[in-house]
């Protein structure tokens, strides 16, 4: 039998908004540089049982575009460094892997740009600047990638737990006539 398409699109719009929801919520763990937010709205729909599980599946979903989201954004600032870096003739195969120690990366790069034979002081403090220029925000978009990490295998952990309790609920109710043959 078909949906009803009223339903369906009750349905959509519940979704949407589960997931603008579901959005304010990891942009305030963002802002926050905490789990603790999405950790309280989750507790809030464990305690409402199995049937927020179609929630919580929403929830990761969102979780996991915006952690993509980030991820898009931390290759796109190392391709604009590269890409800067290289009108000072820096010849960089991989430049997340040069940086990937962000604290040791100042001395790091300075040997890297000396190999490279960049030895003039002004290309290599514009070359430095640029690198630090792009640290702050690297940082940040590292950062939040690990809290949706964590958000996601919190998540996860959740509607695993909600899973197994809405199977043996099922399990364990009592089978109606109608049910046995």
């Amino acid at each position: 039998m078909p949906q009803d398409p009223l339903n369906a699109v009750f349905s959509f719009v519940e979704r949407a908004y589960i997931r603008l929801q579901a959005g304010d919520v990891l942009i305030r763990c963002m802002d926050e540089a905490s789990a603790e937010p999405i950790r309280q709205l989750v507790e809030g729909l464990v305690v409402a049982g199995p049937q927020s599980l179609d929630v919580l599946r929403e929830i990761l979903a969102e979780a996991g575009q915006r952690k993509m989201q980030i991820v898009d954004d931390l290759h796109q600032v190392f391709t604009e460094l590269e890409k800067n870096l290289k009108i000072y003739e820096v010849q960089i195969a991989d430049i997340e892997e040069v940086i990937a120690d962000l604290p040791q990366a100042p001395k790091r790069f300075l040997t890297f740009l000396e190999e490279q034979g960049i030895v003039e002081k002004e290309a290599q403090i514009a070359c430095l600047q640029l690198l630090q220029n792009s640290q702050e925000l690297l940082v940040s978009l590292q950062r939040n990638i690990l809290m949706m990490e964590e958000i996601e295998t919190f998540l996860r952990d959740w509607l695993w737990g909600l899973a197994y309790q809405s199977a043996h609920q099922e399990s364990d109710e009592p089978q109606s006539p109608s049910k046995k043959l």
